[in-house]
């Protein structure tokens, strides 16, 4: 198969991965570190840059299908905010950052530790055990609520 139609079906792929997640172009240049217009010139007429063609890749195996999950919207919780693609951010409010410091205290562990062991055990759930182990060996940082 030639490179023109490696991309084009991995375009369509693409295409169909970010209509089932309710995402769109701009989210992908935003992961990309490109322009939104570069995203489209890359979709329809340009090749992806191998380099981002792999990041593309490994955000669809890493992020669920909503398809797959019923596609019902994540749940809202009042004072946290989440961003997640390749890295996970949360944003908590300082009420919510202070019970879960002190839940982590009372565990004899950091913050940090007690996130990071919730989300193994998250993914410690699913069928995937290398991702398990992968994210097991990762440190999480979350910021100090100064």
């Amino acid at each position: 198969m030639t490179q023109e139609a490696n991309q084009s079906e991995f375009k369509a792929m693409v295409k169909k991965w970010l209509k089932s997640h309710g995402l769109d172009y701009r989210w992908v240049a935003e992961q990309c570190g490109v322009s939104e217009i570069t995203v489209r010139n890359w979709m329809s007429q340009k090749n992806i840059p191998p380099l981002k063609l792999q990041l593309l890749e490994k955000v669809m195996v890493q992020m669920p299908s909503l398809s797959a999950s019923g596609g019902a919207a994540p749940t809202e919780v009042p004072g946290v905010n989440v961003n997640a693609s390749l890295s996970l951010t949360v944003q908590l409010a300082p009420e919510q950052y202070a019970r879960l410091a002190e839940r982590a205290a009372a565990r004899g562990v950091t913050l940090e530790t007690l996130v990071a062991q919730a989300i193994a055990a998250l993914v410690a759930e699913s069928k995937d055990r290398t991702v398990t182990a992968e994210l097991r060996s990762r440190k999480v940082i979350l910021p100090s609520n100064s």
